[in-house]
């Protein structure tokens, strides 16, 4: 795009000024005294106070249930609640599961120990014994001896 000339682009901009100064000259044709007051939209008016009066009566009923709860809470204070028979059940069966856990406690705790080296190393004995006899009948390479002998301690 080009541009236009300084003179006349200089021009266009005094144009555009004179056009906005012009506008903020402009005045109303009809001419309103500001000691009228404006006729308030009465429509608009009663339905904010239907608005506040239903807030309000919320309000209200809304503080006489808190009163009611906090004078409840404080005479039921000294009374115990009723268990119910879930509540029972539950604890029962909360108390057999701790008599049955104390039982399996002492058995384990009292029991000795059944390890017996002599018996390990007899059955120990055993498995290498088979682990020979099964490649006895065969010629063994070195690494199936050397398997075999890793038995031996």
């Amino acid at each position: 795009m080009h541009r236009p000339k300084p003179h006349i682009r200089v021009q266009h901009e005094k144009d555009i000024l004179d056009g906005f100064s012009r506008l903020q000259q402009v005045q109303p044709l009809i001419q309103i005294n500001p000691t009228v007051d404006k006729i308030p939209n009465l429509k608009k008016i009663q339905i904010l106070e239907d608005r506040y009066i239903q807030i309000e009566k919320d309000n209200r009923l809304l503080l006489e249930k808190i009163t009611n709860i906090m004078k409840s809470e404080t005479t039921r204070v000294g009374r115990q609640k009723r268990a119910s028979s879930f509540e029972s059940r539950k604890k029962s069966e909360q108390r057999q599961i701790q008599r049955e856990n104390q039982m399996l406690l002492s058995k384990i705790s009292n029991k000795k120990s059944s390890y017996s080296k002599n018996h390990f190393d007899k059955e120990w004995n055993k498995t290498k014994q088979y682990f020979i006899n099964l490649g006895g009948l065969r010629t063994l390479s070195s690494k199936q001896k050397q398997f075999n002998y890793s038995f031996l301690y």
